[in-house]
């Protein structure tokens, strides 16, 4: 959970929400992004999809709410995450979602929206000559919101025909998949509830997805004799974690007082949060004891061993989270981070093997090229160490900088090759 508060900023037009941009605070962590992907491949699987394509995005926000904006990438809020019971109810969200991905209305969402903002132009232009010709403006702003309430109306009604289509892709899933419609029932009372409970939420479920009566009761003739909602550890610690991180220290005990692996998991945390090392420690080795071939542990351990300064130990245990889940980009990046604070010979070698694989799958993540570049700098590899800090500020958008890097090793790659064009690239952003 090394980078739960990693912020990542993405501007879109959202349809249906007043403002025209958003700033997303994202969180990026291997077990929980994993543990979303294992439900939403087979989904996209189900929906004639390619499983390989599908991407989650995790949004730091307590509101019940997952969206998509384009392409592949479904986005979830840590909000559904923590209220959803069981993964059926979770699951329901991602299939409706995945249901607006089949459909393509992310797309004829933003025409439906266009032409609705057109016929309130054209009514406002109209209105302003009835009131200039006719010398009535009253009668000019009957006509202007005469218009404009008639476009709404029309946009409002496309959305709520476009999420009935989402419902009706999500119980096909359902079926497919063999999960519980009453996911379904559970999740839409956690709406109803957290919807009271943050009504002036701009991003919560009901505003971002109109929900009707006829919505609803079209879904429950679907729950009658439903399949039993399932039970699953992997959710279960899914929730655990993002509780302990998210939650403060004695919100997570109320929420997790027994003795399960899922408890002492959450607990772990905020007792760690909590100052209280010696106890965080203790219960991260018990469940180490308990489960070894988890890698989510040893990485969570590594990580509280780095930040209280105990870095050999810290290697140990991401050494060990890489040994089980090879590949996986955000556990190489923590345990290369160890690697070089470490600052032996070796360990900066094994550092820059685990980084310029990474700096291939992860090309826009900053940290990447930034502990790239000191590893290269340590090894006194100027101009490799040049060029990664161009494509670190890159990603950044410092691109000044990164024009300044680039410019000064270009020459030194010849005519013709790709590293040489693409510093040209960097130069010319």
């Amino acid at each position: 959970m090394k980078y739960l508060f990693l912020f990542l900023y993405l501007t879109f037009i959202c349809i249906g929400i007043v403002k025209p941009t958003l700033a997303l605070s994202v969180i990026r962590d291997t077990e929980t992004e994993n543990t979303l992907l294992g439900y939403v491949r087979p989904i996209f699987k189900a929906a004639g999809l390619n499983p390989n394509n599908a991407q989650i995005i995790i949004v730091n926000d307590p509101t019940i709410n997952a969206f998509v904006v384009g392409g592949q990438t479904i986005f979830v809020h840590t909000g559904l995450i923590l209220k959803a019971k069981n993964p059926d109810e979770l699951v329901f969200v991602l299939a409706h979602e995945t249901g607006h991905i089949v459909g393509g209305h992310v797309v004829r969402g933003y025409q439906a929206l266009q032409n609705a903002q057109t016929s309130a132009l054209i009514s406002t232009v109209l209105g302003g000559l009835v009131a200039i010709a006719g010398g009535r403006p009253d009668a000019g702003v009957a006509v202007m919101m005469g218009g404009q309430s008639s476009a709404m109306g029309l946009f409002t009604q496309y959305r709520q025909t476009e999420e009935s289509s989402a419902d009706r892709t999500a119980v096909d899933i359902l079926k497919k998949t063999g999960y519980s419609m009453a996911g379904f029932e559970g999740i839409m009372k956690s709406i109803t509830a957290d919807e009271r409970l943050n009504s002036n939420a701009e991003s919560s479920y009901l505003r971002t997805h109109p929900i009707t009566q006829t919505r609803i009761a079209d879904l429950k003739r679907f729950l009658d004799n439903p399949l039993p909602l399932h039970q699953d550890i992997a959710f279960d610690l899914m929730r655990a974690k993002l509780s302990g991180f998210l939650l403060n220290p004695e919100q997570t005990k109320r929420l997790y007082k027994g003795n399960t692996l899922v408890d002492q998991y959450a607990l772990a945390i905020a007792s760690y949060k909590d100052h209280n090392f010696t106890e965080a420690f203790s219960r991260l080795d018990n469940l180490t004891n308990i489960n070894p071939e988890n890698p989510y542990f040893h990485e969570l351990k590594g990580q509280f061993l780095f930040e209280t300064g105990q870095l050999k130990k810290a290697i140990e245990s991401y050494n060990q989270a890489n040994k089980i889940l090879p590949n996986e980009p955000l556990i190489q990046l923590s345990y290369a981070q160890v690697l070089l604070e470490s600052g032996e010979k070796e360990n900066i070698i094994k550092a820059e093997k685990l980084l310029k694989p990474l700096s291939q799958k992860e090309p826009n993540t900053p940290m990447v090229w930034q502990l790239l570049a000191k590893a290269y700098d340590r090894q006194n590899k100027k101009n490799e160490a040049l060029y990664a800090m161009a494509e670190y500020y890159r990603t950044i958008a410092s691109f000044d900088q990164a024009k300044k890097q680039a410019q000064k090793i270009l020459d030194t790659f010849p005519e013709g090759t790709a590293t040489r064009q693409h510093l040209q690239d960097i130069i010319d952003l």
